[in-house]
């Protein structure tokens, strides 16, 4: 029962019911239980907030067994299998000198399928860092790709196929640093985020509104925290590291305090002071990547939360890095869902693989070219399930058909806009669903933060 309860939710909060949990040792493993499965569910550390792992009745296949990494001397590459975190990926690269730039606090399979982003803005997301994967699609075929297809893979949220190894470009491992810009005034913030962009050492621009600031234990005032590439930084080593672990779970202390739903929009720079003085309007907390033009919002509220949308679309946001599972398909227009089915019928027409998330395959088989705003399905539910079994393959060559006769210049627009909008994902939660943010500060944490503000805001000895 206890099993059944965690593997059935992910951090979006949102419940399923597995049927059976699989823990697969390698690819034929995973080739078997798609083959022998109707409705598999793939799952790393469920770290997403979009539902991209609930299950519905659903086979879920854990990947955590599959975590073997080997170095590739030569290229420079890490082979690394999906159940492999970040941290442990980068603690047994730091024995050969090198390091996996995209720091999150989930699996390589999961930052694969999400196209995720981490907290080191510049390195942008985890595309740009894959060489080649593996995996084995609905079909229970094995597929190797590299550059040209990773989309089929990668952002894709696992509706494709389950990957079982991948290959990831690394960069030397370098000693990092982080300072510390605290101010009441938020023009003041924007003024010299827009002058740090610009500094090439400057991979990370954390925004905190000061009421986040307040629960990260900081003046409730705005604050940039700025990673450097170098020791530029004021806060270096073991400090540098505990300070580090916190940025990278700073959506517990938000979640903690009741705040468990967001929005994550991505503008350019040049909007981004307009969004969050909306945000500070509607007294809605809030963090960022300023490298990235992306702002996370949190609410307790539905309403207020509705009102940040109407504003988001307003102002032509795109989603920001955390995907669209379960929550958020209902954001993507046809043009975008046609796209996904295209990749979806050529690796998965069975639809066996994270059924329902992202696109409903069912509906998007048998509807009606757009009318207005929206589309008109031909049939009822029950129709429609009718009609698959009967002429699945049918109406399949149909859709074929119909991709056949978009204009190709049009297919790449829209894949390009579906990348950008995709383009990042998610904040990573713990590892432990059950593990929460403490209530109190602890003894070690406040010597960090005490050291932290004596190296930073004592505007004397910077004179």
């Amino acid at each position: 029962m206890k099993e059944k309860l965690i593997y059935g939710r992910d951090g979006s909060r949102m419940f399923g019911n597995p049927i059976s949990i699989v823990f697969p040792k390698d690819v034929d493993e995973v080739k078997n239980a798609i083959i022998n499965s109707e409705d598999v569910v793939p799952r790393g550390m469920a770290s997403n907030i979009v539902g991209a792992c609930i299950p519905n009745d659903s086979v879920v296949i854990d990947m955590k067994k599959m975590n073997k990494v080997i170095f590739d001397f030569k290229s420079k590459i890490a082979i690394v299998e999906p159940g492999v975190t970040v941290r442990e990926l980068n603690e047994k690269l730091k024995l050969v000198g090198y390091q996996f730039p995209i720091l999150e606090e989930g699996t390589i399979g999961g930052l694969i399928a999400m196209n995720s982003s981490g907290v080191m803005g510049k390195y942008g997301c985890i595309k740009d860092w894959v060489r080649e994967i593996e995996f084995v699609n609905g079909k229970g075929e094995i597929v190797k790709i590299g550059k040209a297809d990773l989309n089929d893979v990668i952002g894709m949220e696992g509706i494709t196929g389950i990957i079982t190894k991948a290959k990831l470009e690394l960069i030397p491992l370098m000693e990092r640093s982080i300072s510390i810009f605290q101010t009441e005034n938020i023009d003041e913030i924007f003024n010299i985020a827009k002058r740090l962009r610009l500094e090439r050492d400057i991979i990370m621009l954390r925004l905190y509104s000061p009421y986040t600031s307040k629960l990260l234990s900081f003046p409730e005032k705005y604050h940039i925290i700025i990673g450097f590439n170098s020791n530029r930084g004021k806060i270096k080593g073991e400090e540098y590291k505990q300070l580090l672990n916190k940025i990278i779970k700073d959506k517990y202390y938000l979640s903690y305090n009741g705040y468990y739903n967001s929005e994550d929009p991505q503008f350019f720079f040049d909007k981004l002071k307009d969004f969050v003085s909306s945000l500070n309007q509607l007294k809605v907390p809030y963090f960022g990547d300023l490298n990235l033009g992306i702002i996370q919002a949190f609410f307790k509220d539905d309403i207020i939360r509705g009102e940040v949308v109407k504003i988001i679309n307003r102002m032509n946001g795109k989603p920001g890095k955390y995907g669209f599972g379960l929550k958020r398909k209902n954001l993507l227009d046809s043009l975008q869902r046609k796209i996904i089915l295209r990749i979806k019928l050529r690796h998965d027409p069975l639809n066996k693989l994270n059924r329902g998330k992202v696109i409903n395959l069912d509906k998007e088989i048998l509807l009606n070219k757009k009318t207005g705003d929206g589309y008109e399905e031909k049939e009822s539910i029950d129709e429609i399930n009718q009609i698959k079994e009967i002429n699945k393959f049918k109406e399949v060559k149909k859709v074929n058909k119909e991709f056949g006769e978009v204009n190709k210049s049009n297919i790449e627009k829209i894949e390009e806009d579906l990348e950008m909008s995709r383009e990042m994902s998610r904040e990573s939660i713990d590892n432990n669903l059950n593990r929460t943010v403490k209530r109190k500060i602890s003894t070690e944490d406040m010597d960090l933060i005490n050291k932290i503000m004596l190296n930073k805001f004592k505007k004397e000895e910077d004179k």
